[in-house]
């Protein structure tokens, strides 16, 4: 049995004895500590946040975004190790719905499922997405694509908890065939969408003013499926609040052949980072990519 799953169950335990603001305190130290001592992290970070913010990595604005950022995802992995004592009441008390349209994000929702042919959520490391899953799950079918762990105690103590929140969870490496049936049923899957690939092995997107490559699945899940997808995510806001923001459903289109085919996979992708860029140039510090997203980054100085 690994030291990680003792760790989290540990740590589960501990978070729940440990008040709101308190756990929040202790894993943003835990996240900024990770950021100064980890330089490996730290410098691809800060490549990442001046590709953001459009500054060199050395400028002060850049070093504070790329601070803020781990800051903020010690929090989430706080309220990750007390995700079995979530109080989703109170989320969803201090919850400001900011989804476009003057619509919420249920409207959002509803409207692409008026289809028939299912939802694919889309979200991103950002802010907190397993309370967005949890959000989502109390209202309707909600199945969630997740990786697994290599230890089988971790992976059933961590899925586990997702499944108490009302979440189906989908192994990644499962067949598409079970992410297709669970559209075909027109309910929701839910899919993290922001990991940069190879120009082989993905598709290309302009994000932040430059190409990177990511994944094509969910956007042929779409094509092959008919669902819609609905960019969605939920983020920290002030004075322990909670914000949410669901975009439009982006709609799939008819193609003939494999040419239009790989265009409208281009397409859908691109229309799902153009929602991502919205969030990550508006609120930066939310965003936890601490990977090189952008190919062949000029190497950091610091």
């Amino acid at each position: 049995m690994s030291a990680a799953y003792w760790f989290a169950r540990g740590g589960s335990t501990l978070a729940g004895w440990t008040p709101r603001k308190l756990r929040h305190t202790l894993g943003g130290l835990l996240g900024t500590s990770s950021y100064l001592g980890w330089r490996a992290k730290r410098l691809v970070t800060l490549q990442n946040m001046a590709q953001v913010a459009g500054l060199p990595v050395k400028d002060p604005r850049v070093q504070y975004l790329a601070y803020a950022s781990w800051k903020n995802y010690g929090r989430y992995a706080a309220d990750f190790l007390n995700f079995p004592n979530l109080n989703l009441e109170y989320i969803e008390e201090h919850l400001h719905d900011l989804s476009d349209g003057g619509r919420g994000w249920l409207e959002e929702v509803q409207l692409a499922q008026e289809r028939g042919k299912g939802v694919i959520f889309a979200t991103a490391h950002f802010g907190n997405w397993d309370i967005a899953g949890a959000i989502v799950g109390k209202r309707m079918p909600l199945s969630v694509v997740v990786e697994s762990f290599d230890d089988p105690r971790m992976d059933e103590l961590i899925q586990g908890q997702r499944r108490d929140k009302g979440m189906t969870v989908i192994p990644m490496e499962s067949s598409m065939r079970r992410i297709l049936r669970t559209l075909q049923q027109n309910q929701i899957v839910a899919i993290v969408a922001d990991r940069p690939v190879s120009a082989e092995q993905g598709v290309p997107v302009t994000f932040c003013g430059r190409t990177t490559y990511v994944p094509g699945g969910p956007a042929a899940l779409a094509l092959k499926s008919g669902a819609a997808i609905v960019p969605g995510y939920v983020w920290y806001g002030e004075k322990e609040g909670y914000l949410l923001r669901a975009f439009p459903p982006i709609i799939p289109r008819e193609y003939k052949g494999n040419e239009e085919k790989t265009a409208e996979i281009a397409r859908l992708t691109q229309e799902m980072y153009n929602a991502q860029e919205a969030m990550v140039r508006s609120w930066p510090t939310q965003w936890y990519m601490f990977r090189a997203f952008w190919p062949q980054a000029l190497p950091a100085q610091k």
